[in-house]
């Protein structure tokens, strides 16, 4: 039975609130969001690019300049009660996990965003590799919640709600992905929201991504990627593919929350020793290979190209990022993720010969970000959607869900809500 216009009508009015001024501040929220990502990506990129560009001409610069820049980022975030390092997805399902304002706090506030914006730059521009989705969502989320009891929100849930509005913003901004952005907050933090709040981050993602187009333009972050077909009976051929970037990545995400949990999450003077050992691996490698700094976005770009970078940038990229990522400097790991699961793909394409280059190394980046998150949906979506390559959906959901269940056997529980844990722990 079709449903009549007025229970329509019904059904919205109960799921969506009734104020205008309601929707006057997520308009507002959404804007102020949108307009901060992207001066945080231009703030950042341009940062990344000067290190780039520096090290070419002064390679051995960064054995002294990294450890500088990973000291003075955590000595500033432990002289703060405010968490700003690390990728700020832990912050943000910390938030969404507790009850007590003065908790949230800590984790998500304007302050924390701008914070954010300043110390990702700053961190690129010293050599990390790190990437920006992970700060996006952060200073989205932080700059939500600031505008949460604007918005007459009442209903305890919805402070979710807003959380996740305004982690999905700083997806779709980030890499102009509006399925993969929505995913995500279904994926993060599904277990906590309404319905109502469902339908609320819908209307906000749209919204976002119309503000977000104005930035990007109608093409694909990375470009459409043209003409890719896979045949589906195949798929047992990418076996050794998937196994190779899935437990690399379950790796990635076993070491990084070993170290952390060991050596970060406690408030003294060790913190900034690890950080500093920590810049000096990472300034070692970027003095060796100028390539490894950053977000990988350049080097990314030159696999979809069809062009190899070798098993030693793999090798390189993966000690790099792990490195910083573990240090708790502010920075992410979507791309730094994408950059590695690609040149996986691209080194192992050798083994096929009826296969595109070009698929191998989006399959990598899905299988290797799906191991590292646990989020096979949004790495799926988020990859496909960067390079307008949706006729690939069936083979790299597959792929997607395989790689998640082999990390789950070498670590029961997601990095980031584990460390998510351990941010509710330290704050109690």
């Amino acid at each position: 039975m079709i449903p009549t216009r007025a229970k329509i009508t019904r059904f919205l009015a109960h799921q969506l609130p009734n104020k205008p001024a309601t929707y006057l501040y997520l308009l507002l929220a959404s804007i102020v969001s949108v307009v901060a990502i992207i001066t945080f990506l231009e703030l950042a990129n341009t940062a990344q690019y000067l290190f780039k560009d520096l090290n070419t001409s002064l390679p051995y610069l960064s054995l002294l300049l990294t450890p500088i820049v990973f000291a003075t980022i955590v000595y500033l975030d432990q002289k703060t009660p405010e968490f700003i390092g690390g990728s700020g997805v832990p912050q943000l399902i910390a938030a969404t996990d507790s009850r007590n304002k003065k908790i949230r706090l800590l984790l998500l506030s304007f302050k924390i965003a701008i914070s954010k914006l300043l110390l990702v730059s700053f961190a690129v521009l010293g050599g990390a590799s790190v990437s920006f989705g992970g700060p996006s969502v952060h200073i989205g989320s932080s700059i939500f919640y600031h505008f949460f009891h604007k918005t007459q929100l009442k209903r305890k849930l919805f402070i979710n709600g807003i959380i996740a509005m305004g982690g999905s913003v700083g997806l779709i901004v980030a890499f102009n992905a509006p399925i993969a952005g929505f995913l995500f907050a279904f994926e993060e933090i599904g277990r906590h929201l309404k319905k109502q709040a469902l339908i609320l981050i819908a209307i906000v993602v749209l919204f976002s991504y119309l503000l977000a187009s104005l930035y990007h333009g109608d093409a694909p972050y990375l470009g459409k990627v043209n003409h890719l077909y896979f045949d589906i009976t195949n798929l047992w051929q990418l076996t050794p593919l998937v196994l190779i970037s899935s437990l690399l990545g379950a790796t990635f995400a076993k070491l990084a929350l070993t170290l952390i949990t060991r050596f970060v999450f406690i408030k003294n003077s060790k913190v900034v020793v690890f950080a500093i050992i920590c810049g000096l691996i990472v300034g070692t490698i970027n003095s060796i290979n100028a390539d490894t700094s950053g977000s990988g976005e350049k080097e990314l770009l030159i696999l979809l190209s069809g062009e190899s970078l070798g098993y030693e940038f793999i090798i390189a990229k993966f000690v790099a990022s792990l490195a910083s990522f573990a240090s708790t400097i502010a920075g992410g790991l979507f791309m730094t993720s994408l950059t590695i699961g690609g040149a996986i793909g691209a080194e192992i394409s050798s083994l096929y010969q009826q296969i595109d280059l070009q698929t191998l190394v989006l399959f990598g980046m899905i299988s290797y970000l799906s191991a590292v998150i646990r989020t096979p949906l949004t790495a799926t979506f988020l990859v496909l959607e960067m390079t307008g390559s949706m006729d690939l959906i069936l083979p790299g959901l597959i792929i997607a869900f395989a790689a998640s269940y082999i990390s789950k056997q070498i670590s029961k529980q997601p990095i980031y809500e584990a460390l998510a844990d351990n941010y509710l722990k330290i704050t109690r």
